[in-house]
């Protein structure tokens, strides 16, 4: 991938243009994700499928912004949004229905753009935009790509979320990628572990390469996970329909060049640990996790299944693995150090106005009650069993059903 470009240039003159199909734009989507710079979250075919699938069930249509240079002519990128409609508001967020954690425009090159820059882009995308009573664009991180500023993160109106995001570069020689890279406590841990689980029996850490092998790896992972979160009396996403055939469709489309990759790791046999991988050139973002925890109690397969992933793209020649969006323990227990991520927000309506203050306020007791760790697990499993019987009754199924 071509280094960022950083370059005089003459004043920008951006100009925006709106499009409402995904269609309308697609070979100069591909030939930026070619040419220039695009997160794996962002690639035309997984944004193509979010369309597809998961716009219908949030009330939403496409709004892609194409911004041009008026003084070259030239597309600089292009912005995937949507406008939806939720408690009677018209929103305009991210092109995402919660299935992509980073919201970053696609650009034609990869050139580092000023802060002022950046304004008059923003300027000229809010200026084709349809009315709305608010405009809400979270998870922006600060680098599209490692080394590459993100224009969005570099508006003066965006601020800190409370979201944070983590990852690590990764170097070769891979046989001392893991003392290299993580805390010699954690890399213990994992040297324990692999040895446990030889003493166990056969150890194998695979891709799917097959549309067989991809299918038999995704119901174990969707089966794993739902099995595991109905333990822990949390609602899982994939225990609705849509969802899990959407990454399933994912899964099978990575096989022809799209953005998603299965990885798992087996025990004589048995699925230990499988995992859902996003790549985008030489970055890659884990997204899914499933584990059996009964099949190897007390051995931590998911960590062992995580540094496996982290080996094997550094043998396929990543150089970033994004440990994806949340401070989970594992995370700090590796040594891998924490970014913000960030938002930005505008209102243009009473209404508007009234949900981000609502919403605000969710936030700030949701923060308060993660300080004091076992009432923030009560009501964790209370919710994660309304949301599971709401999903029911959506369903028409009645309290009796069950939501996998």
């Amino acid at each position: 991938m071509d280094k960022p470009v950083c370059e005089p240039r003459a004043s920008l003159r951006p100009r925006a243009r709106l499009h409402e199909s995904l269609e309308s734009v697609r070979d100069l989507w591909l030939a930026f994700e070619t040419q220039g710079a695009c997160n794996a979250h962002q690639r035309y075919g997984w944004m193509a499928l979010v369309a597809e699938r998961l716009l219908p069930l949030e009330r939403a249509e496409v709004l892609i912004v194409v911004v041009g240079d008026e003084a070259t002519g030239e597309p600089i990128l292009l912005l995937p949004l949507a406008r939806r409609r939720k408690a009677g508001l018209v929103e305009i967020v991210p092109l995402s229905a919660g299935v992509c954690d980073y919201t970053a425009p696609i650009l034609a090159r990869p050139v580092v753009y000023t802060p002022e820059e950046a304004f008059r882009i923003w300027q000229a995308i809010r200026s084709v935009l349809p009315r709305a009573d608010r405009i809400r664009l979270d998870s922006i991180p600060h680098e599209i790509r490692p080394g590459l500023p993100n224009p969005l993160a570099l508006l003066d109106s965006v601020e800190p979320s409370a979201l944070s995001v983590s990852g690590v570069a990764l170097a070769r020689p891979e046989e001392t990628l893991l003392e290299r890279t993580f805390r010699p406590s954690f890399v213990k841990q994992i040297r324990k572990t692999g040895r446990r689980l030889e003493r166990m029996g056969e150890v194998a850490f695979m891709e799917a390469k097959t549309m067989a092998e991809v299918e038999e790896m995704m119901e174990a992972l969707l089966r794993l996970r739902l099995d595991r979160f109905r333990k822990l009396g949390r609602f899982d996403i994939l225990a609705s329909q849509p969802y899990s055939d959407f990454y399933l469709e994912a899964a099978r489309q990575g096989l022809a060049g799209g953005a998603a990759r299965v990885l798992g790791l087996k025990l004589d046999g048995d699925w230990l640990s499988l995992l859902l991988v996003l790549h985008d050139s030489t970055v890659a973002h884990g997204i899914l996790i499933a584990i059996d925890e009964e099949r190897a109690n007390n051995t931590a397969p998911g960590l062992f299944a995580i540094t496996q992933a982290v080996l094997h793209a550094c043998r396929e020649g990543v150089t970033y693995f994004d440990f994806s969006v949340g401070a989970q323990g594992y995370k700090q227990s590796m040594g891998t150090e924490g970014r913000p991520l960030y938002r930005l927000e505008e209102t243009h309506s009473l209404r508007g106005r009234g949900m981000a203050l609502a919403d605000r306020g969710l936030e700030e007791l949701r923060a308060r009650l993660k300080r004091q760790d076992a009432l923030y697990a009560r009501l964790r499993t209370a919710r994660g069993r309304l949301r599971r019987l709401t999903h029911r009754l959506k369903r028409g199924v009645g309290s009796s059903g069950d939501e996998a």
